[in-house]
């Protein structure tokens, strides 16, 4: 069955990985999170996270994040003013492991090509994302359905693009195209090129990324894992009563959820009022930061070295002013105070000098 799509991108994963891969998060909320921080990395000022209701689908309703971040390309030509915010090519999102992210001296969050990927397949079996940047309208299908159906071990993902100006698409292949849509229309929750199209058109920014997760995770009891019915304006986690509404209340989470919010979230059409956490605590204090950065550590090392080596630089020189002075004395008084101080005094320069040569090597 995998020859009739040999010609289409593969994710180099097994789909036994992916399912694993989603048991990652234990917490709900953590997988959720995963995809509001592509959003804040992506440069995104607003996030809005909403349901769909469709009873065709497992759960009875889509899960969706739309964002107006920087949003993807489907192949390598970013351009260098978007490399720090980019969430890169579309084609990185098929491969585990792989970011235009990972810098040295990133600020972003995620690094490790797996956010998405598992924060995603905890929420449902299959999602549909949707990207728009510059010229260029992107589809990405992942499908854990596609592949159990069509018997498929490894991971197989349509990636078609189409030009933001005509609407037409970018062919570079007209066969795999029409096998990329057969699949999409037959697996995704649109069975049509107009409907697509209304889906890219929800993106409200030049630039931007909707993402639609379906086929939602169902508890033992067949309901889906998040509750959107008891309240209108937030997502629960359904059966889980706690004194915490961080630990139940998707908005209650959300705005707790960075130290320095940079991003409005919406859920269900409602903003989040998120709490500026510096001025949310109780007795703050001032903790130094140590980064797991090797060139970080090392340059924190140095300047650690030069202040130490000032300090002991200074300790000499009061060594030596406090020696001079206990010599004069010496000469004036013969007692034996002042003949300790003096032998003080010397045995302390030279334990000083000794840990200046320590501090210059």
């Amino acid at each position: 069955m995998a020859a009739r799509y040999g010609a289409l991108c593969r994710a180099h994963l097994r789909l036994e990985y992916l399912r694993a891969n989603a048991t990652t998060h234990d917490f709900l909320f953590g997988a959720i999170a995963e995809l509001i921080d592509n959003a804040r990395d992506a440069g995104a000022t607003r996030l809005d996270i909403f349901t769909v209701d469709n009873d065709q689908l497992q759960g009875g309703f889509m899960l969706c994040f739309l964002d107006d971040g920087c949003g993807m390309n489907p192949r390598e030509k970013i351009p260098r003013y978007l490399q720090q915010l980019s969430v890169g090519e579309a084609t990185h999102l098929i491969y585990f492991g792989k970011s235009s992210k990972r810098q040295s001296a990133s600020k972003l969050i995620g690094c490790y090509g797996n956010g998405l990927k598992s924060g995603s397949m905890r929420l449902g079996k299959d999602f549909i994302l949707l990207t728009k940047q510059e010229d260029t309208m992107t589809c990405v299908l992942f499908s854990q359905t596609f592949c159990e159906r069509e018997g498929l071990d490894e991971v197989i993902v349509p990636i078609p693009s189409w030009s933001v100006s005509t609407r037409k698409p970018v062919l570079h292949d007209a066969a795999m195209f029409a096998v990329q849509m057969s699949i999409i229309f037959k697996y995704s929750p649109f069975t049509s090129e107009d409907e697509l199209m209304q889906q890219f058109d929800a993106i409200y920014g030049k630039s931007g990324t909707l993402i639609i997760i379906y086929n939602l995770k169902l508890m033992l009891n067949g309901e889906p894992e998040l509750d959107i019915k008891t309240h209108s304006a937030d997502m629960l986690i359904a059966g889980l009563p706690d004194n915490l509404p961080e630990k139940w209340s998707l908005r209650a989470y959300t705005a707790v959820l960075y130290f320095d919010p940079r991003m409005k979230i919406f859920i269900q059409a409602k903003k989040v009022e998120t709490r500026y956490l510096p001025y949310c605590f109780y007795r703050p204090r001032m903790y130094p930061y140590f980064t797991f950065c090797f060139k970080a550590i090392a340059q924190n090392e140095i300047e650690k070295a030069k202040k130490d080596l000032k300090l002991a630089e200074q300790a000499v020189k009061e060594a030596k002013c406090q020696l001079k002075h206990l010599e004069e004395s010496f000469l004036h008084e013969d007692n034996e105070p002042a003949h300790l101080a003096l032998q003080d005094a010397l045995e302390n320069a030279k334990r000083t000098r000794e840990k200046l040569e320590a501090k210059q090597r």
